[in-house]
């Protein structure tokens, strides 16, 4: 069975494919330049096309559940909602990760973004670099708390995508409680 776990999101989404319990392939899609309501239809699009070319046989994403704001449930729910309509749109069937299942599957039940990343990264033998992104300052600071170079933050949507995969895998194929 060959899974595809998509991170969504509308600045960042993961994606990424895996069989028997290992890594096919996983990538990262940049929103961050359209503005909504924009960034739906180019979500929609590139999930569309992706499915298609992957042909998973399941699409998992994680169940939508803590917002910090109205932008962010319209952003958040608006992502999933496309990337739910083109798995429909291939006949694909999808499937829902809740967030405490996700963490438990890939290490403790109050894991975050950087530990879920790390499991993954050990798990599969992979570089971290490529499945948590490092963004880097451009520029010095001007009070020079940090310079140009330093890692500002890592994006972990395709650590999360791969997560999404492996906690399926996990309970619904090898039907680990």
């Amino acid at each position: 069975m060959k899974i595809m776990g998509i991170d969504h999101g509308t600045n960042y989404a993961g994606w990424a494919t895996m069989t028997k319990g290992k890594p096919i392939d996983f990538g990262l899609k940049d929103y961050s330049k359209i503005p909504m309501p924009k960034v739906l239809n180019a979500i929609y699009q590139d999930n569309y096309d992706m499915i298609r070319s992957h042909k998973p046989d399941v699409v998992i994403l994680e169940r939508p559940v803590h917002f910090k704001n109205a932008n962010s449930v319209i952003a958040l729910v608006g992502a999933y909602s496309m990337v739910t309509l083109a798995a429909l749109h291939n006949r694909v069937r999808i499937a829902e990760i809740r967030p405490s299942e996700l963490k438990m599957f890939t290490g403790k039940g109050n894991a975050d973004k950087e530990t879920v990343a790390v499991e993954m990264q050990m798990l599969f033998d992979l570089d971290l670099d490529k499945i948590a992104i490092p963004v880097y300052y451009k520029r010095d600071d001007r009070k020079g708390k940090y310079k140009a170079g330093d890692l500002k933050e890592r994006l972990y949507d395709q650590s999360d995508a791969l997560a999404l995969c492996w906690a399926y895998d996990q309970k619904y194929i090898k039907g680990v409680a």
